[in-house]
């Protein structure tokens, strides 16, 4: 790999690891945002949906709009707005008016992860692309696992808008370095990506192709169970165990170990195993963490939720790198829109499970267990049944202008 391309993939994960940062960063704070705001955890758990939300939806717009006007300005744009969200949730006064800043700082972070994966698949095709993603995948496992640790150092020490202004500082960095470094990678612009007909044609279409659908969930649904264990795990160790916010940001590193784990693995076996082999795998382990999750309930402790965690991680780790090339690798001419209906089920997924913990927290690890055991057998299950072998890409007419390869 060049020193170009080297540069530019570091660029990229930084940029697709700002939806990441964005809620890892501030979960060692909420219990202390429920606490001095004077509502309840659930109420401090919807602070992390409403990013969740946020983020989906403007999946739907900024993809096309990549496609439309290119990466750069749609990428720009979105860090100005990151930014300026970033200061107004620090300035928050009430929890009403946190969720809402929370909402727009989702939907402008979103510029990040869609711009990123588009413009690996720009420069990347086949096995180089899932190579790219795989790398990506295992840098970016540091930020869940650092981002904790730098939040519970800023909670311990400044209290919770510290955070904030470290991500406003971040959308800043990001903002100058890509205004600086990131050349324009979209070769030719999609006229009209944007118009609302249109949108539906393509997002129907894309959501009718059993091969990205398959592909789509298989990532999009163990990823929300990921997060429902981000929005689940400070209320366990730190509500229940007591464990202080600045050690919680340092247990968090052992799930994040499984899932870089599971993406440096996934990038190289690429060309040795079937990408269906590699998924298959890794939503099947996801499942072994989950059930076990279940079984270890009986008790509340640090080990008996880390463990399986961290076994599930490692399956969500090999799986999604792979998901992510095959949904995006059969659409070159609409890159920007299949990776922003690719982040719309992620991130749909991460915030109905972060939703779901909240509903049925009580105190134990149990309806955790259960969040994710529904979400990874149904990655299985769904992968299983829409791309298998032999079946027909699509199941309406076929895109104009694409073909599954």
């Amino acid at each position: 790999m060049s020193r170009q391309s080297a540069a530019t993939l570091a660029l990229i994960t930084a940029l697709v690891s700002l939806g990441a940062l964005s809620m890892s960063l501030y979960t060692p704070s909420l219990p202390a945002i429920a606490a001095e705001m004077q509502t309840s955890p659930a109420a401090a758990q919807r602070t992390l949906t409403s990013f969740l939300a946020g983020f989906a939806v403007a999946q739907l717009v900024i993809g096309p709009l990549s496609d439309q006007l290119g990466r750069r300005p749609v990428l720009l744009g979105g860090l100005v707005a990151y930014t300026a969200a970033g200061l107004f949730c620090a300035a928050a006064p009430s929890i009403e008016a946190l969720t809402l800043g929370r909402f727009l700082q989702g939907f402008a972070a979103c510029a990040g992860p869609v711009v990123g994966r588009a413009v690996v698949r720009d420069l990347f095709e086949g096995e180089a692309a899932a190579r790219a993603f795989a790398l990506v995948g295992t840098a970016l496992a540091l930020v869940p696992a650092l981002a904790p640790i730098l939040g519970g150092m800023l909670q311990a020490q400044f209290g919770w808008p510290s955070a904030f202004l470290a991500l406003a500082a971040v959308g800043a960095a990001l903002l100058a370095v890509s205004g600086a470094r990131l050349r324009e990678t979209l070769s030719e612009r999609l006229p009209g990506a944007v118009r609302p007909t249109r949108l539906v044609r393509i997002y129907g279409e894309l959501l009718r192709n059993r091969i990205y659908l398959g592909h789509a969930l298989a990532g999009g649904l163990v990823f929300g169970g990921f997060f429902g264990y981000f929005a689940d795990a400070p209320f366990l160790f730190i509500g229940e165990l007591g464990i202080a916010a600045d050690v919680f940001g340092f247990l968090m590193v052992f799930t994040v170990i499984g899932y870089a784990a599971g993406s440096y693995l996934s990038g190289r076996v690429a060309g040795r195993l079937s990408r269906r082999t590699v998924i298959l795998v890794g939503t099947g382990l996801a499942v072994a963490g989950a059930l076990l999750l279940i079984a270890l309930a009986g008790t509340l402790s640090v080990a008996r939720v880390l463990g399986p965690m961290t076994l599930y991680t490692l399956g969500f780790g090999l799986t999604l790198p792979q998901s992510l090339a095959g949904a995006l690798g059969p659409f070159p001419r609409v890159a920007g829109s299949a990776s922003a209906m690719l982040g719309f089920i992620q991130m749909s997924a991460a915030g109905g499970a972060s939703l779901l913990v909240q509903l049925v927290y009580d105190g134990t690890a149990e309806t955790l267990g259960y969040v994710v055991l529904g979400l990874s057998l149904a990655a299985l299950l769904g992968y299983l049944t829409l791309a298998r072998p032999g079946a027909p890409a699509m199941t309406g007419g076929p895109h104009p202008g694409e073909s599954p390869r």
